[in-house]
């Protein structure tokens, strides 16, 4: 009788800690991942707008500088896979919350840095815990919501994603021009102290794999191969050395997924993508999509500053009318795939942003700036159709247990892709020989470009292609 009763109790327990939340604390919690989801890309993109007050504060060199931008994304790479596996064993509000923690602490003491060295470390470790946030992020949000809703939620989420990414380099510029390079973190900390007091409340707890042991041989060589792939596509246009970084991050990415196909308890389940198209073409899709569109605001900066002649916070304006068509539809789109198939609304979206890349390459210096404020907005339309579609197709192909690994894929697949389209831009620019952004290449400058939004459009293509696949297979 007494084992009955101890079974009922740990019965009710899981019913508590696994249950839907109620619409008071549901409220809270998906204020709390969206605040998160716009904080963590605006304070990512945004730090590059005071890279010239850096170096100026500190008198640093250009190396010293590239590892403030580069070292937060590489802390995120290396650690968002095994952090997503940590949020399913150890409950994914727990990991979320000390990501919160060390998130905004990291971030406060960038305030108070009095060197580019002890930045740097602050920026690698600020990337290292956005992991625990970004990981279990979206997982913790689909967990907490019904089914019926979860477009809807996906849809807010990635709006305030893509609008931290867009909008942070204007809005810091701002803060830069005005305040200080100090502000930017000063801001993002206390920002993110509100999104811990509206979770300090919640006490429901969401599992994929409680009581799993760690993946330690998978999460060490992803630790090892992630990085090496990173900086391989940094140094892409260094000729042997960045094709052997590049080589040598295939191989140990290789390695980790034949890892993963023989461990127990896998920091990635392989086993996700077996007969499952709709997952695996929507991460690709995913992948490709990021490829061709992170680098779209750097390469319109350029266009508007440089060839126009427009000033920063003018060029920052126009930029901004993508973001806006983007946030301000993608809820829409997102509830859209609630009731439509989602793959088919995203193979829509990544049409769309395909044309208006392609539209993008025909740009010249007299293009009227009407044209160019449409093609934006044309583009925006295309973001929101395809990004919450496709993030509700991937984690609408997986069981519950598993949304913690395909939201750090998904994570993955963004920062991947990221890196890949600033790789692209580097390698363009060299190619076409810009040695100079004061005007006197604008040349080569806008041939670059040109042919940065072609490849880009081919890339676009790509992931139609993958779009359709993923529709065609289910």
């Amino acid at each position: 009788m007494q084992i009955k009763e101890m079974m009922i109790v740990e019965d009710k327990m899981k019913i508590d800690t696994e249950g839907i939340l109620d619409k008071a604390a549901a409220h809270r919690l998906f204020l709390a991942v969206v605040i998160t989801s716009f904080i963590g890309p605006f304070a990512g993109s945004g730090i590059n707008v005071a890279i010239p007050a850096l170096g100026q504060e500190f008198g640093a060199s250009a190396g010293e500088l590239s590892w403030v931008v580069f070292g937060f994304l590489l802390g995120s790479a290396m650690f968002i896979l095994p952090t997503g596996k940590l949020a399913d064993i150890y409950g994914r509000r727990r990991v979320y919350t000390i990501g919160l923690w060390l998130f905004a602490s990291t971030f406060l003491l960038g305030a108070c840095a009095t060197s580019v060295a002890m930045l740097n470390v602050l920026r690698f470790l600020q990337g290292c815990v956005m992991s625990l946030i970004f990981g279990p992020g979206m997982a913790l949000l689909v967990s907490s919501h019904e089914a019926s809703q979860r477009g809807r939620v996906i849809g807010y989420s990635a709006a305030s994603t893509y609008s931290g990414l867009s909008m942070g380099p204007v809005i810091c510029g701002f803060l830069c021009e005005y305040l200080s390079w100090r502000s930017i973190f000063l801001i993002t900390g206390l920002v993110v102290l509100t999104s811990i007091y509206l979770l300090k409340d919640i006490k429901q707890e969401w599992y994929g794999d409680k009581g799993a042991s760690i993946d330690k041989k998978g999460s060490i060589c992803y630790l090892v191969a992630a990085p090496l792939w990173l900086c391989g596509l940094s140094k892409i246009t260094e000729g042997s050395t960045g094709l052997l970084l590049l080589g040598a991050g295939a191989l140990g990415l290789l390695l980790f997924w034949w890892i993963e196909s023989k461990a127990e308890h896998p920091c990635l389940d392989v086993r996700l993508f077996h007969g499952n198209p709709v997952f695996t073409f929507s991460n690709l899709a995913a992948m490709l999509h990021y490829s061709s569109t992170f680098a779209l605001s750097f390469l319109m900066s350029l266009y508007l500053q440089v060839i126009v002649g427009y000033t920063a916070s003018m060029a920052g304006m126009i930029i901004l009318l993508q973001p806006v068509v983007m946030a301000a539809l993608s809820p829409k789109a997102g509830a859209l795939s609630d009731r439509i198939q989602p793959g088919l609304v995203a193979s829509v979206g990544m049409t769309i942003t395909a044309v208006g890349l392609w539209g993008m390459s025909f740009l010249t210096g007299d293009t009227p700036i009407w044209i160019v404020g449409l093609l934006l907005m044309w583009i925006g339309l295309g973001f929101a159709l395809f990004s919450s579609p496709n993030n509700n197709a991937i984690m609408g192909a997986v069981e519950k247990k598993h949304y913690g690994t395909a939201s750090s894929l998904l994570a993955t697949m963004r920062l991947m892709g990221q890196s890949t389209s600033m790789a692209v831009v580097t390698m363009i620019i060299a190619l076409c020989q810009v040695h100079s952004l004061t005007g006197e290449d604008n040349v080569q400058l806008l041939g670059a470009i040109q042919i940065a939004f072609r490849i880009f459009g081919c890339i676009s293509i790509a992931a139609i292609f993958m779009s359709l696949v993923r529709n065609k297979a289910k």
